[in-house]
C-alpha cells in the first residue's frame, strides 16, 4: 500500500492560495454536514467541511484544520477566522494557519447544500483476484490516469458483488457518512454504475 500516499489535496481556498503574506480575518459558515475532499497523488478520500469563506461566497470543500472549532453535526456554524500565513511551510503543508477567532452563530438546521455535489463520480478497475494482503479488498486501477497500474484498494464497495475470476469496470462515488458509534464521519465508497464485467484473468497484478 506504499502507493496510497495520504498526502490531502491542495485545494487553493482552503490552504491559502492567495498572494496576500499577512493575516486576515474572514467570516465563515461551516455548513452542519461533511462533504468529501480528496487525496494528491494517489487514491482516497477524506472527510472534510463545506465552508463558506464570505457572505456572499458559494459553498466550497475544504480541509483546512481550525484551531478552536469543535465541528458538530446537525448545526451550521458562523465564525470568524483568522488566517495567518505558516513561514517558509513544507512543500506538502498547509501555507496558512486557521484559528477560530469568534463564534458569530450556531444553529441547528440543515444546510441548503448537498453534500454529494462534492463527491464526483469516477470509474476503477476491479481486477478478477481480490488482494493478497489483509489490509486491502481488490486491486484495482483508477482510470482517472492515464496509465493506471494496480493498486490494493482497502476499503469495501457497497452495492459492489465481486466475482472470483472476473473482471469489472466499475463507477463509484466516495461518501462522508456519520457513525453513530465513532461521533464522526468516515468515507464509504459505493457502486453506482457497472459498466462491465468480463471473464479473465487480470494480467500485471504485483506479487506483493
Amino acid at each position: 500500500m506504499k502507493k496510497l500516499r495520504f498526502l490531502l489535496l491542495l485545494l487553493p481556498f482552503a490552504l491559502g492560495s492567495c498572494d496576500d503574506d499577512e493575516s486576515r480575518v474572514e467570516t465563515w459558515t461551516v455548513a452542519s454536514e461533511k462533504g468529501v475532499a480528496g487525496i494528491f497523488m494517489g487514491f482516497g478520500h477524506v472527510p472534510a467541511y463545506i465552508v463558506k469563506t464570505g457572505p456572499n461566497a458559494g459553498w466550497e470543500i475544504s480541509t483546512a484544520h481550525i484551531e478552536g472549532f469543535t465541528f458538530e453535526k446537525g448545526y451550521q456554524t458562523e465564525m470568524l477566522v483568522r488566517i495567518d500565513p505558516i513561514p517558509d511551510p513544507p512543500a506538502d503543508g498547509p501555507g496558512y494557519r486557521y484559528t477560530m477567532e469568534k463564534p458569530l452563530s450556531r444553529t441547528p438546521m440543515q444546510s441548503d447544500v448537498d453534500p454529494l455535489q462534492f463527491s464526483p463520480e469516477f470509474d476503477v478497475t476491479i481486477a478478477s483476484r481480490r488482494a493478497d494482503d489483509r489490509m486491502a479488498a481488490y486491486w484495482f486501477k483508477d482510470m482517472r490516469y492515464t496509465a493506471p497500474q494496480w493498486e490494493p484498494f482497502p476499503w469495501e464497495i457497497k452495492g459492489f458483488d465481486f466475482e472470483p475470476g472476473f473482471e469489472a469496470r466499475i463507477r463509484i462515488q466516495p461518501v462522508a457518512e456519520y457513525d453513530d458509534a465513532k461521533g464522526d464521519y468516515e468515507v464509504k465508497y459505493r457502486l453506482t454504475k457497472l459498466i462491465s464485467s468480463e471473464e479473465k484473468v487480470s494480467e500485471g497484478i504485483p506479487d506483493k
